[in-house]
Protein backbone atom coordinates (compact mmCIF):
# COMPACT_ATOMS: atom_id res chain seq x y z
CA UNK A 1 0.00 0.00 0.00
CA UNK A 2 1.33 3.41 -1.00
CA UNK A 3 0.56 6.57 0.94
CA UNK A 4 1.51 10.15 0.08
CA UNK A 5 1.53 13.12 2.45
CA UNK A 6 3.23 16.51 2.76
CA UNK A 7 6.91 16.17 3.65
CA UNK A 8 8.24 16.91 7.12
CA UNK A 9 11.89 17.32 8.09
CA UNK A 10 12.07 13.81 9.59
CA UNK A 11 11.29 12.39 6.14
CA UNK A 12 14.43 14.04 4.79
CA UNK A 13 16.53 12.53 7.56
CA UNK A 14 15.06 9.06 7.01
CA UNK A 15 15.30 9.04 3.21
CA UNK A 16 18.69 10.69 2.61
CA UNK A 17 20.87 7.71 3.63
CA UNK A 18 18.73 5.32 1.56
CA UNK A 19 18.60 7.09 -1.82
CA UNK A 20 19.08 5.00 -4.94
CA UNK A 21 22.66 5.18 -6.22
CA UNK A 22 21.40 6.58 -9.55
CA UNK A 23 19.71 9.45 -7.67
CA UNK A 24 22.84 10.11 -5.59
CA UNK A 25 24.90 10.19 -8.79
CA UNK A 26 22.43 12.52 -10.51
CA UNK A 27 22.30 14.96 -7.59
CA UNK A 28 26.09 15.05 -7.39
CA UNK A 29 26.45 15.48 -11.16
CA UNK A 30 23.91 18.31 -11.30
CA UNK A 31 24.70 20.22 -8.13
CA UNK A 32 27.65 18.68 -6.29
CA UNK A 33 25.40 18.25 -3.25
CA UNK A 34 25.15 15.25 -0.94
CA UNK A 35 21.72 13.58 -0.51
CA UNK A 36 20.89 15.20 2.84
CA UNK A 37 21.65 18.70 1.59
CA UNK A 38 19.81 18.11 -1.69
CA UNK A 39 16.65 16.84 0.01
CA UNK A 40 16.75 19.60 2.65
CA UNK A 41 17.11 22.29 -0.02
CA UNK A 42 14.37 20.69 -2.14
CA UNK A 43 11.98 20.79 0.81
CA UNK A 44 12.84 24.44 1.49
CA UNK A 45 12.30 25.68 -2.08
CA UNK A 46 9.27 23.55 -3.00
CA UNK A 47 5.96 24.72 -1.55
CA UNK A 48 4.51 21.52 -2.99
CA UNK A 49 6.67 18.77 -1.47
CA UNK A 50 5.44 15.27 -0.68
CA UNK A 51 6.74 12.00 0.72
CA UNK A 52 5.75 8.59 -0.62
CA UNK A 53 5.42 5.83 1.99
CA UNK A 54 5.20 2.07 1.72
CA UNK A 55 5.25 -0.38 4.64
CA UNK A 56 6.00 2.55 6.97
CA UNK A 57 9.17 3.53 5.07
CA UNK A 58 9.83 6.74 3.22
CA UNK A 59 10.20 5.53 -0.38
CA UNK A 60 10.60 8.85 -2.16
CA UNK A 61 10.17 12.60 -2.01
CA UNK A 62 8.89 14.71 -4.87
CA UNK A 63 7.72 18.19 -5.53
CA UNK A 64 7.70 21.21 -7.78
CA UNK A 65 9.57 24.45 -7.37
CA UNK A 66 7.69 27.39 -8.90
CA UNK A 67 9.62 29.52 -11.35
CA UNK A 68 9.26 33.30 -11.72
CA UNK A 69 6.27 32.60 -13.94
CA UNK A 70 3.97 30.63 -11.58
CA UNK A 71 2.54 28.58 -14.45
CA UNK A 72 5.96 26.89 -14.71
CA UNK A 73 7.17 24.38 -12.14
CA UNK A 74 10.46 22.55 -11.90
CA UNK A 75 9.40 19.03 -10.98
CA UNK A 76 11.72 16.64 -9.13
CA UNK A 77 11.73 13.27 -7.39
CA UNK A 78 14.36 11.35 -5.42
CA UNK A 79 13.75 7.83 -4.20
CA UNK A 80 15.07 4.75 -2.47
CA UNK A 81 15.59 1.25 -3.83
CA UNK A 82 12.53 0.13 -1.86
CA UNK A 83 10.34 1.84 -4.46
CA UNK A 84 10.90 -1.26 -6.60
CA UNK A 85 9.07 -3.38 -4.00
CA UNK A 86 6.03 -1.11 -4.42
CA UNK A 87 6.38 -0.34 -8.11
CA UNK A 88 2.76 -0.99 -9.16
CA UNK A 89 1.27 1.15 -6.40
CA UNK A 90 3.91 3.79 -7.00
CA UNK A 91 3.20 3.90 -10.72
CA UNK A 92 -0.55 4.27 -10.15
CA UNK A 93 -0.05 7.08 -7.61
CA UNK A 94 2.65 8.86 -9.60
CA UNK A 95 0.31 9.71 -12.48
CA UNK A 96 -2.23 11.07 -10.02
CA UNK A 97 0.35 13.26 -8.26
CA UNK A 98 1.97 14.57 -11.43
CA UNK A 99 -1.52 15.57 -12.59
CA UNK A 100 -2.03 17.31 -9.22
CA UNK A 101 1.24 19.25 -9.60
CA UNK A 102 0.32 20.14 -13.15
CA UNK A 103 -2.98 21.67 -12.02
CA UNK A 104 -0.85 24.25 -10.21
CA UNK A 105 1.90 24.51 -12.85
CA UNK A 106 0.58 23.79 -16.36
CA UNK A 107 4.17 23.50 -17.61
CA UNK A 108 6.40 21.09 -15.69
CA UNK A 109 10.05 20.64 -16.61
CA UNK A 110 13.50 19.70 -15.39
CA UNK A 111 16.74 18.05 -16.46
CA UNK A 112 17.73 14.42 -15.93
CA UNK A 113 21.10 12.73 -15.96
CA UNK A 114 21.34 10.63 -19.14
CA UNK A 115 22.63 7.73 -17.00
CA UNK A 116 19.39 7.58 -14.97
CA UNK A 117 17.61 5.19 -17.35
CA UNK A 118 15.00 4.02 -14.82
CA UNK A 119 13.70 7.55 -14.29
CA UNK A 120 13.89 8.31 -18.00
CA UNK A 121 11.52 5.39 -18.75
CA UNK A 122 9.24 6.48 -15.87
CA UNK A 123 9.09 10.06 -17.17
CA UNK A 124 8.21 8.82 -20.66
CA UNK A 125 5.45 6.66 -19.16
CA UNK A 126 4.12 9.74 -17.35
CA UNK A 127 3.86 11.62 -20.64
CA UNK A 128 6.91 13.86 -20.44
CA UNK A 129 8.71 14.75 -23.66
CA UNK A 130 12.47 15.02 -23.96
CA UNK A 131 13.21 18.23 -25.80
CA UNK A 132 16.92 18.89 -25.51
CA UNK A 133 20.28 17.23 -24.92
CA UNK A 134 22.47 19.39 -22.73
CA UNK A 135 26.15 18.51 -22.90
CA UNK A 136 28.31 19.77 -20.05
CA UNK A 137 25.41 20.28 -17.61
CA UNK A 138 25.86 20.97 -13.92
CA UNK A 139 28.64 20.46 -11.43
CA UNK A 140 30.18 17.46 -13.22
CA UNK A 141 29.51 18.80 -16.74
CA UNK A 142 27.70 15.62 -17.84
CA UNK A 143 25.08 14.85 -20.46
CA UNK A 144 21.58 15.67 -19.21
CA UNK A 145 18.25 15.68 -21.01
CA UNK A 146 15.70 18.45 -20.62
CA UNK A 147 12.14 17.16 -20.29
CA UNK A 148 8.76 18.86 -20.24
CA UNK A 149 5.06 18.14 -19.87
CA UNK A 150 2.53 20.77 -20.86
CA UNK A 151 -1.11 20.79 -19.84
CA UNK A 152 -3.00 22.30 -22.77
CA UNK A 153 -5.99 23.58 -20.81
Amino acid sequence: MIDVRPTVKDDVLALAPRLRQADIDEVKAASGLDPLTALTLSLQISPLCFTVFGDGLQLAMFGAKPEDNPTIGRIWMLGSDEIHDHRFGFLRKSREWVDYLQERHPLLYNYIDARNTVHIRWLQWLGFSFINEVHGYGFEQRLFYQFVRINHV
